[in-house]
C-alpha cells in the first residue's frame, strides 16, 4: 500500500470525527477493499444510521451518467456527437442555438439556457422555479421552464457549467428512446454497469435505507428544496459498493465501447494546465484522475478514481456541504 494511502485513510478518520461528519467514506483499491467509516443518521427523527449498504443522493454527480445514456443511444446510431438540436426537433428553438450540438451539450459550451444558473445563484437551500417540485417527475416535465427563454450565449463560444443543459439531454433521450428516462437509465446504464442498488427514487417513495438529506445545521429535511424525482442534472441515488462496480464498469468497457469510451473521457476543456472537463467528468488532463461531483440542499458528494491504480475514493453526504472538509483532505493527498 502507498504511504499517501495510509496517511490519507488515518486523516479522513480523524476529519470524519472532528467534523460531525454524516455519511459514508469508502476506499477502494488492490489490498485495501472497504469502509473508512459510515457516520451520522440516514433518518435522524428515527435516529436510524448511515451504514455501507446507505443509499445515498449525488446531485450533479448524475451528469456522467446521463452522458453515458447519451452514450448508448449514438452507439445504437439514434445520435451522434455532430447532430444538432434542430435535427432531433426543429420547434427547439429560442433557448438553444438550433445549430447547438450534442457533443456541446454534453460539455457545456452549447449557450443553452440554464434555469438553475450556477453563474448566478448562490443560495441553493433556497432556489425554487416556477413549477412545484412535486410536478418535476421526469426531464420531460421541464420543458415549460425552457419554452420562452433566451439562450444564454452562442453555441461554441465559451464553457459554462450547466443544468440546463443536462435536463435538456434528458428530454433528448426521453424523446428518441420514447420511454421514461429513469427506465432508459436503469435498462442502459445502472444495468451494464452492476449497479442494482442505484436508482431515480422520488422523495414519497424512497426504498429502504435511502438517507434523507438535511438542510445544513437543521433537522429539515430537502423534500421541499429539490424535484421529486431525479434527473439529467441530478438525483440518482447510489452507494458504495454501486459506484465501485461503475467505475470498473466504465474502464472494462461494460457500458461504452472502448472507442467511445474514449472519446467520452478524453478532455474537451481545460480549467487549467492540469485540469480539465470530459463529458459529464472531472478529469485531470494526464487521465490519472477521473471525478464526479455533487453539492446540493441536502447532498454532498464526491467520486474519484485513479484508473491507472483501480483506486477508488468515495464520499457520500446527507447533509449540505457536509462533505466539504473531506474532500479537502482527499484533495491534499491525491498524488
Amino acid at each position: 500500500m502507498d504511504a499517501w494511502i495510509k496517511d490519507l485513510m488515518e486523516d479522513l478518520k480523524t476529519t470524519m470525527r472532528k467534523t460531525e461528519f454524516s455519511g459514508v467514506v469508502s476506499l477502494n483499491g488492490p489490498g485495501f477493499d472497504g469502509l473508512i467509516d459510515a457516520l451520522g443518521y440516514r433518518n435522524v427523527a428515527e435516529k436510524l444510521q448511515n451504514n455501507s449498504q446507505t443509499r445515498f443522493g449525488i446531485a450533479s454527480g448524475t451528469k456522467l451518467f446521463t452522458a453515458l445514456g447519451v452514450g448508448r443511444l449514438i452507439e445504437k446510431g439514434a445520435l451522434s456527437f455532430d447532430t444538432k438540436v434542430a435535427d432531433i426537433d426543429k420547434s427547439y428553438c429560442g433557448f438553444v442555438d438550433p445549430e447547438a450540438t450534442v457533443k456541446e451539450l454534453l460539455t457545456h459550451t452549447s449557450g443553452i439556457f440554464d434555469y438553475l444558473d450556477e453563474e448566478v445563484i448562490e443560495d441553493y437551500e433556497n432556489f425554487y422555479v416556477k413549477i412545484p417540485w412535486n410536478k418535476l417527475e421526469c426531464p420531460t416535465d421541464y420543458f415549460p421552464l425552457f419554452e420562452f427563454e433566451k439562450k444564454k450565449f452562442n453555441h461554441g463560444e465559451r464553457f459554462s457549467y450547466s443544468n440546463g443543459g443536462y435536463v435538456f439531454l434528458g428530454i433528448v433521450i426521453e424523446k428518441i428512446a420514447k420511454i421514461k428516462f429513469v427506465d432508459f437509465m436503469k435498462q442502459e446504464v445502472l444495468g451494464p454497469s452492476k449497479m442494482s442498488r442505484s436508482g431515480f427514487f422520488a422523495f414519497n417513495d424512497l426504498p429502504h435505507n435511502t438517507a434523507l438529506g438535511y438542510k445544513k445545521n437543521t433537522t429539515q429535511t430537502n423534500v421541499y428544496n429539490l424535484p421529486i424525482c431525479g434527473g439529467g442534472d441530478g438525483g440518482m441515488y447510489t452507494t458504495c459498493e454501486d459506484l465501485e462496480n461503475f467505475w470498473n464498469g466504465l474502464f472494462s468497457f461494460d457500458i461504452l465501447s472502448p472507442g467511445l469510451t474514449k472519446t467520452f473521457l478524453e478532455t474537451k476543456h481545460r480549467f487549467n494546465e492540469k485540469n480539465g472537463y470530459g463529458c459529464g467528468v472531472y478529469k485531470r488532463c494526464d487521465d490519472s484522475i477521473f471525478k464526479i461531483v455533487g453539492v446540493d440542499a441536502g447532498v454532498g458528494f464526491e467520486s474519484s478514481h485513479l484508473p491507472q491504480k483501480k483506486i477508488t475514493i468515495t464520499v457520500f453526504s446527507n447533509v449540505s456541504w457536509g462533505e466539504q472538509a473531506v474532500r479537502e483532505v482527499i484533495g491534499n493527498h491525491l498524488p
